[in-house]
């Protein structure tokens, strides 16, 4: 850093970097340029400045010397006035090089001679017509030709109305890519799914990709063959490695293929009503209402067998067997009687049993028929309730599924007492971020429902208000969710919670909330 002195010379030396460092040109105009013999500033201040004395005799200079450096000074970009100008000259540029010619229809007639002259008749040379050439060549044949030639009718392929919900050579059209595993055939074996890339999912049917995918399948002449129509195929949710989650339903034909987040599925072939199935269905209740059905091929596979793939297909209970306990099976029928798992399905002569931990005891609970079952809870479904806020109340769709929620406001009528300041955001969490959703309140008819969600390094409430059977369904579809998906947030979010209650029973004080745990607004 250095120190200098000469007031007149700094004011000149801001005086220039105004002028020079302008982009507008303002400045320009307004601190006009002065005779060298002039002072530069006048102001009275400067009359007993200490400034030292210059060297020289000459007047001191007006400014510093404008020296072109970009790098420095950044360009001056010209007005928008110049700029249209500019544009405006290459146009009528243009124009003057256009010429323009009135097009009339000719009334004289043309001779004969004339049309003769202007359009006259080439003498075309073909093969057929060379002396030279004692072969005549044949006229070639294209390769589109010979396949009309070989199929005049075209393929037969009985599925090609569905193709119209082929996405794969769309470019401008969104399409959704879904991985389907073919269990065809009498021993169908999981191999390297088919992608299927459908396009109008908010159209297309359950159906219909059944059709798209038969339709691909014969395109593709895979082997073995269809037998029968779309009507003998089913949709079911599988894993990633292809495995076929039997404790779901298919899905329903006339379900529109939007309405599932799913992007693995497996087509299985239909049984025939009056062919006997030769598989056996076993079924294996677990604690919590929850169930897990699995296919054996004969009545001689033990029960240790069916225990351990029931333990494979649930993580929960992998996590209980790692941490030293362990499960019995009891018949259903049968509580508190273990099963000695070395015996086979027919030294028990039973199909349905309950999967039990050791040191443990079954209770009989009545199932409630209302609550909505395990499919239907993991479906995207929407609800329109009524969004409290810090300053107001608005009108949201509150949309729930197995991947996410989702809060969208609805737009607001002019006028109301309850309308929010300022209109909120629409805000979406991943299912695994949602930690919580409870009853806050219920009255005349009304509940309120508290939804909490990890946000950024905190966890956000967020209330809402509806009808009591709406708020029951959406608490039941939460909870449903909650306990087929676990996560680590909501693991973390309940043991910093377990210490404390909502309502003490002696001194009803509520529980002190956390520095993390804000209410949303």
């Amino acid at each position: 850093m250095a120190t200098y002195d000469d007031r007149q010379w700094l004011l000149s030396h801001i005086q220039n970097s105004y002028v020079t460092s302008d982009d507008t040109g303002l400045c320009e105009v307004v601190v006009q340029v002065e005779p060298a013999a002039a002072s530069v500033v006048e102001f009275p201040c400067l009359a007993d400045t200490d400034s030292p004395p210059h060297i020289h005799e000459d007047p001191p200079p007006h400014s510093l010397d404008i020296v072109s450096d970009m790098d420095f000074v950044g360009h001056r970009q010209r007005s928008y006035t110049a700029q249209r100008l500019e544009i405006m000259r290459k146009e009528k540029k243009n124009a003057s090089r256009v010429k323009r010619i009135l097009w009339k229809h000719n009334t004289a007639p043309v001779d004969e001679a004339e049309l003769n002259e202007l359009f006259s008749r080439k003498a075309v040379i073909s093969s057929d017509n060379c002396a030279d050439s004692p072969v005549p060549k044949q006229a070639p044949v294209s390769l589109l030709s010979r396949l009309v030639q070989q199929y005049p009718d075209g393929p037969n392929n009985p599925f090609i109305e569905y193709a119209k919900f082929d996405g794969t050579t769309h470019t401008n059209i969104q399409a959704r890519r879904i991985s389907i595993y073919l269990l065809l055939g009498d021993n169908p074996v999981p191999s390297y799914p088919m992608v299927v890339s459908v396009i109008n999912c908010h159209q297309a049917r359950v159906i219909d990709l059944i059709g798209l995918i038969c339709w691909l399948y014969t395109k593709e002449n895979r082997q073995p063959p269809l037998r029968g129509g779309i009507e003998r195929y089913a949709l079911h949710i599988a894993e990633e490695d292809g495995q076929v989650d039997w404790d779901f339903q298919a899905l329903r034909n006339r379900d529109v293929i939007e309405k599932f987040g799913f992007n693995v599925l497996a087509l299985v072939e239909k049984k025939d009503a009056g062919e006997p199935s030769q598989d056996i269905v076993v079924t294996l209740n677990v604690a919590g209402g929850a169930f897990s059905k699995i296919i054996v091929e004969n009545h001689d596979i033990t029960l240790k067998e069916i225990l351990s793939r029931t333990i494979m297909k649930r993580k929960d209970m992998i996590r209980i067997i790692d941490a030293g306990l362990d499960y019995h099976l009891e018949k259903e029928d049968e509580p508190g009687i273990a099963l000695d798992l070395e015996k086979t399905l027919a030294d028990v002569n039973c199909t349905e049993f309950a999967v039990v931990r050791d040191n443990s005891k079954r209770i009989d609970t009545p199932v409630d028929t209302n609550n909505m079952s395990t499919v239907e809870a993991t479906l995207y479904r929407s609800y329109k309730v009524m969004w409290l806020l810090k300053f107001g109340k608005c009108e949201a769709c509150l949309g729930i599924s197995g991947e996410k929620l989702e809060i969208h406001p609805l737009q607001q009528k002019s006028g109301g007492a309850f309308l929010p300041i300022r209109s909120p955001h629409p805000v979406a969490y991943n299912m695994e971020l949602v930690v919580d959703c409870c009853r806050k309140a219920e009255k005349k008819g009304k509940m309120e429902i508290q939804v909490t969600c990890q946000g950024e390094n905190r966890f956000k409430d967020y209330v809402f208000e509806c009808d009591t059977r709406l708020g029951q369904e959406i608490l039941d579809k939460c909870k449903h969710i909650f306990d087929l998906r676990s996560s680590s947030v909501r693991k973390e979010f309940w043991r910093e919670k377990k210490p404390f209650r909502r309502h003490n029973s002696l001194s009803m004080r509520r529980r002190p909330r956390t520095e993390n745990h804000v209410n949303e607004v």
